[in-house]
């Protein structure tokens, strides 16, 4: 950890108000996610100002600092180390708020830690996919798919993450919600591995027991009700007992939970989330396309967009691919297109230019929130627009059934690599950021909204 870094995260702490005003902190790819016990003691003007903070958003209570991607990662692990920290899972929180944003908030918590495995893994394949081009190409045994022992290393490189997918998702859960992992890497390996169990009726409904049913649905339901069940019972036992008892009663009570109630209740909810899907993008088309294309840009400002993880990874389980992420990264086109043409439009503006070209990168490499909390959602009408531009996008997705992502969380111009139509993906990007910045430089933003740039 750098001194800079050490640095800023103490000035962050400072400016929330300091160590005691802060009763819940977190913090995902770009942002800072905090809740102060004191709005009144964020100086919010200070925080802004400060070298590596992009922008302050949120409410009062509930603060974001921007930071952008793998700098919020940094100074998150600083601000931890600090001491005095509330930095806990914020499984109170999440079990106490039963609301949609505990639920996103739970999703977001699980799923974060996991997305840059996803990445990395993710773009194996596609760099398979250019080896196997190649080897289309130029007939070079060592990128033979079918017979290279180069490729089918590479291949085990690549799929062993999704191969244990629930075990990571259902360790992930229980541990956000104050639980030992490890039981939930117990909870997640039933439902991988039913054993013996696998193929038998349950005579209950005609079901049968399966592997991976309800996939990462059952497998966050599993994981957060271990912990639970543990968290509960070590209250109740005499300290003697608190190493065996829990786990023997943990494992005994939610494995079979687990087998007979919430993977066959999973299965059929993911079933009917799939099928739904899948019937809106074939029977509405580019329309469908167009409409979640154009609307998650709003999803990821709230945090929403961690509810379709388990949406995605149900994909990716049963058809090999998500439609849905590759429509959703048409956002991020969406997002430069209009960046683009706010940094041409207003150049004269020289704060909008440095915060443009401070999240640009990152925008096209499909991580936005830098884009959406430092440049299009303080302009307002920009905001719209880059949506409009994803629209765009996204409906010329819609003209190529079958295309979508083999993983999650690769986007922007690297979401060629992992879909599986990479030309399609590719007309679809190029499409949204054109779209976005015609859009963008026809409307222009009000001049009043400039203002919070500066000159």
């Amino acid at each position: 950890m750098s001194k800079e870094k050490q640095a800023l995260a103490e000035r962050i702490v400072e400016g929330l108000g300091g160590a005691g005003n802060i009763v819940t902190f977190e913090n995902c790819m770009t942002r800072l996610r905090v809740v102060v016990r004191d709005g009144s003691k964020v100086d919010r003007e200070a925080l802004a100002k400060e070298k590596g903070v992009l922008r302050v958003v949120g409410s009062e209570t509930g603060p974001q600092i921007v930071l952008g991607p793998g700098v919020a990662d940094s100074i998150g692990e600083a601000i931890k180390a600090m001491g005095n920290i509330n930095y806990s899972e914020v499984s109170e929180a999440v079990m106490k708020k039963k609301s949609a944003a505990g639920i996103f908030s739970f999703f977001s918590q699980v799923f974060t830690p996991l997305i840059p495995v996803f990445a990395g893994a993710g773009l194996i394949f596609g760099v398979m996919k250019i080896m196997t081009v190649i080897f289309n190409m130029t007939g070079m045994p060592l990128f033979d798919p079918g017979s290279s022992q180069f490729m089918f290393v590479m291949n085990v490189l690549a799929s062993t993450f999704f191969t244990y997918l629930n075990v990571a998702v259902a360790m992930s859960a229980a541990k956000v919600m104050g639980g030992n992992p490890y039981l939930g890497l117990v909870a997640g390996g039933i439902i991988i591995n039913l054993g013996s169990l696998a193929g038998m009726e349950m005579g209950i409904m005609g079901l049968v027991f399966t592997n991976g049913r309800g996939g990462t649905l059952a497998a966050l339901a599993a994981g957060a009700l271990i912990a639970v069940v543990e968290k509960e019972i070590k209250k109740r036992v005499p300290d003697a007992l608190k190493i065996h008892l829990p786990s023997l009663i943990s494992i005994i009570v939610v494995g079979l939970v687990t087998i007979y109630l919430i993977q066959p209740v999973a299965g059929v909810i993911t079933d009917l989330v799939t099928n739904a899907f899948l019937w809106l993008l074939e029977n509405a088309g580019f329309l469908a396309y167009a409409i979640i294309a154009g609307f998650f840009l709003p999803l990821v400002m709230t945090g929403m967009h961690h509810g379709l993880s388990p949406v995605h990874t149900t994909f990716i389980e049963s058809l090999g691919y998500t439609p849905l992420y590759a429509c959703c990264s048409m956002a991020g086109g969406g997002q430069v297109g209009a960046s683009l043409a706010l940094y041409l439009k207003y150049r004269n503006n020289k704060s909008l230019k440095e915060a443009i070209i401070g999240g640009l990168p990152a925008g096209i490499l499909g991580i936005g929130e830098p884009l959406i909390f430092g440049v299009t959602l303080p302009l307002g009408r920009a905001f719209v627009t880059a949506c409009l531009g994803a629209a765009c996008g996204g409906a010329v997705l819609g003209f190529f059934p079958g295309q979508g992502a083999i993983t999650m969380n690769v986007s922007g111009i690297l979401g060629m690599l992992v879909n599986v139509m990479p030309a399609a993906y590719l007309l679809a990007y190029a499409v949204s950021i054109a779209a976005g910045f015609v859009i963008t430089w026809a409307a222009g933003v009000k001049d009043s909204a400039l203002e919070s740039f500066g000159e």
